[in-house]
């Protein structure tokens, strides 16, 4: 029997992980208007045989909703998934201004997927172009409402620092139960303690490139003794559960209590990563393995894959691999 796992968020919904399929990053778009139908295959593919909830991740800008759209609705016509075992999380643009507020995005993209609520609905930076003519606590008043109308089950905010979410918390009265961070064993603050903030708070980190250290292995970006070092483990790790060695990278994230958002063009691998916990019910790291699996992290320098998105904390990469719990 197939018995999925969840994370609790703070107002007691539960959010499944790590069976997430992101839709950004590799799937990215400039332009709404192309069209990728090798993402629309996938989600269908994803949908058909998955089993249990399926959790994808999308944003606006993205621009990928043509290929979403078309994909939930083959699935509902198909009858592979209803809509509770769909987790659908958006993310509206504040940094580039791509909509006005969060209420015109949400309604607009509701019709767009033919959907009547989104699951998670994340602020996904703490900026705020000019092109919206509201501030910060502003947007974050505008998903309490959609929240209070039934459009988001669930608000939460993406790359934010301790100190922005309690501009939000100190403003508008109302905590968000998710932060979505890059996140990783070299990575694992994104801003100041933000990992230790979030743990003491309640708020579930969702870790985007959660499986960097790997890639860069991969790619070979990454010819450091210490990222060695760190695969080399997880190498022996793989061997003794009789795993991959990004099954063992995925469980220490949940072990951390970070949930994985993860993505990939091949399915074999998100379908290794969703159904890794139930595949492998005797995988279980030690408390000796995973202190390992983290100091060996901290050991390596930060290695920060979207520099771009997040160059407001460059200025703290210092703080980044010190952890306080």
């Amino acid at each position: 029997m197939f018995k999925q796992h969840f994370f609790t968020l703070s107002n007691g919904n539960k959010i499944p992980a790590p069976s997430t399929i992101g839709t950004g990053s590799i799937y990215y778009k400039k332009n709404e208007k192309d069209y990728n139908p090798h993402l629309t295959e996938y989600l269908i593919k994803c949908f058909k045989d998955l089993k249990g909830i399926v959790h994808i991740d999308s944003a606006a800008c993205y621009n990928t909703y043509p290929e979403v759209a078309d994909a939930l609705k083959e699935n509902f016509e198909k009858g592979y998934k209803t809509r509770d075992e769909i987790w659908y999380t958006d993310k509206f643009d504040s940094k580039g201004g791509k909509d006005s507020d969060p209420i015109t995005h949400v309604n607009e993209t509701l019709k767009k997927l033919n959907l009547e609520y989104f699951d998670l609905y994340l602020i996904h930076h703490p900026s705020v172009s000019e092109k919206i003519d509201k501030d910060i606590v502003g947007v974050w008043k505008d998903f309490i409402t959609l929240f209070e109308q039934g459009k988001v089950k669930n608000i939460g905010v993406s790359n934010f620092s301790a100190k922005d979410i309690d501009n939000l918390v100190e403003k508008a009265g109302f905590k968000p139960v998710v932060n979505q961070i890059e996140w990783n064993p070299f990575l694992f603050n994104q801003s100041p303690e933000i990992y230790s903030y979030c743990q003491k708070n309640d708020i579930v980190i969702e870790a985007y490139g959660p499986l960097s250290p790997l890639v860069s292995q991969l790619n070979g970006s990454d010819t450091s003794k210490e990222g060695k070092d760190f695969k080399n483990y997880l190498d022996e790790l793989a061997s003794k559960y009789k795993v991959s060695n990004s099954v063992i990278l995925l469980a220490y994230t949940i072990d951390m209590n970070v949930l994985p958002v993860t993505t990939s063009t091949k399915f074999y691998r998100i379908e290794d990563a969703h159904n890794f916990i139930n595949d492998h019910p005797e995988l279980k790291l030690t408390k000796e393995e995973i202190n390992k699996i983290t100091a060996l992290g901290l050991n390596h320098p930060t290695a920060r894959r979207y520099r771009g998105w997040t160059d407001h904390y460059n200025e703290f990469e210092s703080e980044s691999q010190k952890l306080k719990i």
